[in-house]
């Protein structure tokens, strides 16, 4: 797992709530009614805490610390639980961004997540202050709610077109569905270079204030199609309004696109039309609930 942007990310992280490490146990908590069989939430106050999830269900955990001590990469002792994305919460704190890490239950089995502290001046209190608990991960039962039901989508294929993602590339979109719970973008390795590379999607509305930031390694053997998991509660959106993505990394990656393609919205590079005296997209999808 890279960790490349995380640090600037968390140069000014927030202590999440100064007794955050000695506060008392509790028990895992659902953030939304509406999606409560699909989305575990989990504090600090959850440390060292067993709990269980279910396949298909998202668990999230948010963390901030303060000072020059920043949590690094989360590790996973099973492919039980997935990393999926890192969320900025969002709007950021005045003094100090949190995160929240999301992860997968991928499959039935039990994983220990370690999220670790780095940059600590004091041994002890990165000991302290490092999140740990096990994720027991069961069996699915019932249908639960449409967590994850596609919603727009650019349905061209056979493109061979793509442009890099170091310039500000985006693609306007306009969702039907009011929550937003993930994007997934097609890729292809466009330049020689490591085996992963670290990407960031923001969400922004039409004047191009950004509403929630996402990151995300990807490894080149899975870079066709790259999920963005997103928190849930943060991304709202207004059905029927045209909001837009905006993906940045390094030189690995390309972003494929088409000539026309996605009516209801269009590619952009550097704020200008993708492909001069035409009308282009990339190719995406994005998925959301009720």
């Amino acid at each position: 797992m890279m960790n490349s942007l995380l640090p600037v990310l968390f140069l000014a992280l927030v202590l999440w709530g100064a007794s955050g490490a000695d506060a008392n146990a509790q028990k895992a908590s659902i953030s939304s009614k509406s999606i409560q069989q699909e989305v575990l939430s989990l504090h600090f106050a959850n440390n060292g805490q067993h709990v269980r999830a279910k396949v298909g269900q998202q668990i999230e955990i948010t963390l901030g610390i303060a000072g020059p001590a920043q949590y690094g990469n989360p590790l996973v002792s099973s492919t039980a639980v997935r990393l999926g994305s890192t969320a900025l919460d969002w709007p950021p704190n005045p003094g100090g961004p949190t995160f929240v890490y999301i992860f997968e239950a991928a499959a039935v089995g039990e994983a220990q997540v370690i999220v670790p502290i780095l940059n600590s001046l004091d041994a002890n209190t990165a000991k302290k202050n490092t999140f740990i608990a096990t994720i027991r991960v069961e069996k699915a039962g019932g249908k639960g709610v449409a967590f994850r039901k596609l919603d727009q989508a650019n349905t061209a294929t056979g493109t061979q077109a793509w442009t890099n993602l170091l310039n500000d590339v985006e693609q306007t979109f306009t969702p039907l569905l009011p929550r937003l719970t993930s994007v997934e973008v097609e890729l292809v390795v466009a330049n020689p270079g490591p085996s992963e590379e670290e990407l960031t999607l923001n969400l922004l509305d039409a004047e191009g204030e950004v509403l929630a930031v996402v990151t995300k390694s990807v490894s080149v053997e899975e870079c066709g199609h790259v999920r963005f998991f997103l928190p849930s509660g943060v991304w709202q959106v207004s059905p029927g309004q045209v909001y837009r993505m905006r993906l940045r990394g390094g030189s690995l990656y390309g972003w494929k696109y088409v000539v026309g393609g996605y009516k209801n919205g269009a590619a952009s590079f550097n704020g200008r039309p993708l492909v001069q005296g035409t009308r282009s997209t990339f190719l995406f999808r994005t998925f959301g609930a009720e």
